[in-house]
């Protein structure tokens, strides 16, 4: 696609070092595998965020995970220690291998697809993406917000214009914590209709917190959370985490709504989810 109205391609270093103003119709450019493959009217200068040589993955003393914006997902995936539910969700991208070594974690993200595999990866993580926005100033403002807060509906986020990801701390817990995947679509190979990831964190005597992330079926992640394995059990065990999702979606906003468009219909993809909720706790709880 070409982006007839873009007039210049730079670094995104001055901007954001204050040595350069920002102008209307600046874009923030990754991958850009997504920016490239559609009209974008708006855009008129690209910055450049890969000449910032962020490092893509490193790890903290306290066994945090900190995945820069630019880390592409064939990097994620080749991480050593990568947890299975990395490469569960990478088999989820609706692209070859040669899109996941160009697109990064921070466009997926910020595209904001419902069933974009970085949003369902980094929240059922409980992963915090930590934003910039440039002051103008020679600095920038740094906030932090969850991941499943980050996106709120179909190509819609909480980002504040000019604002970006820079990038997702995973904790320790939860990457040393048992995952469940279930994912479901209309073709084998289609883009994801309904992904569900149970997680139970490490705990003593009743087990951890069991956290379930719905996306994909909803337009933006739904989580529920029980404090322990047993108090799930107590309340009613597979079928109680079903009914509580199916009863947290009540059309009140984005990610409480089922998400309809080619790929699934709303009463098919709340089939799935909750089949899928169902599944993916009682195999934690096995």
């Amino acid at each position: 696609m070409d982006l007839h109205g873009v007039t210049a391609l730079e670094p995104a270093g001055p901007v954001l070092d204050g040595t350069a103003p920002t102008a209307p119709g600046d874009v923030w450019l990754a991958g850009g595998t997504w920016l490239f493959s559609e009209p974008q009217p708006a855009a008129r200068r690209l910055l450049d965020l890969t000449t910032l040589g962020w490092v893509p993955l490193s790890v903290d003393d306290d066994g945090a995970l900190r995945v820069a914006a630019t880390c592409t997902v064939e990097q994620l995936t080749r991480w050593q220690a990568a947890p299975p539910l990395v490469g569960q969700c990478a088999d989820a991208f609706l692209a070859g291998w040669k899109v996941q070594g160009v697109a990064t974690v921070g466009g997926n993200l910020v595209t904001a697809l419902p069933a974009a595999p970085m949003v369902s990866l980094f929240a059922a993580l409980d992963g915090v993406a930590q934003l910039w926005a440039p002051t103008g100033a020679g600095g920038v403002v740094r906030r932090q917000l969850p991941v499943a807060e980050l996106v709120t509906g179909d190509h819609a986020t909480a980002l504040a214009p000019g604002e970006l990801v820079r990038e997702v701390v995973v904790p320790a817990s939860s990457l040393a914590a048992r995952t469940a995947f279930r994912r479901a679509s209309l073709t084998p190979l289609g883009r994801s209709a309904s992904l569900v990831v149970g997680r139970l964190d490490v705990g003593t005597g009743g087990g951890g917190e069991l956290v379930v992330t719905v996306t994909a079926a909803t337009r933006a992640p739904l989580q529920l959370r029980w404090p322990s394995s047993s108090s799930l059990v107590e309340a009613g065990g597979p079928d109680a985490a079903a009914a509580a999702v199916d009863s947290a979606v009540d059309g009140s906003e984005p990610r409480r709504t089922w998400h309809d468009d080619v790929h699934g219909h709303p009463a098919w993809r709340r089939a799935m989810a909750l089949a899928q909720t169902a599944d993916v706790v009682r195999e934690l709880l096995a």
